[in-house]
């Protein structure tokens, strides 16, 4: 496994909160926003990270709003989610062609904590 952390994303559970926290990060802390938290997307540039502002996720139900989501790029998505398969993860979302050109997939973690292993599958 070769997995690579890259973005940190904090789930609200409206666009306003979405929004309070896209202005906290740029005029507070004086931070690059760029998206449209409003719109329920939105990413900071915090450095070598990337801090993802998402109004929800891909499988609300399974995360409560508010949670967070670490999200790792993989060479190989589909290898990764059966090799932690078989260390007992608990995958809560099998892999999937996302229509912003990923593979995505979501591991459940501890305390609210959500992993997702991805690739792009087109062009970004």
């Amino acid at each position: 496994m070769n997995l690579r952390f890259d973005h940190l994303c904090l789930l609200s559970d409206t666009t306003e909160k979405n929004q309070e926290l896209a202005d906290f990060f740029s005029g507070v802390l004086g931070l690059e926003v760029s998206g449209d938290a409003s719109q329920g997307y939105a990413e900071v540039k915090a450095g070598a990270i990337t801090i993802a502002l998402h109004r929800g996720s891909m499988i609300d139900e399974v995360t409560p709003h508010g949670g967070t989501l670490l999200q790792f790029s993989s060479d190989d998505v589909r290898a990764d989610i059966e090799e932690i398969r078989s260390r007992g993860g608990n995958i809560v979302l099998e892999p999937t062609d996302t229509d912003w050109g990923t593979l995505s997939a979501y591991v459940a973690g501890p305390h609210n904590i959500l992993v997702e292993l991805y690739k792009f599958t087109s062009a970004h």
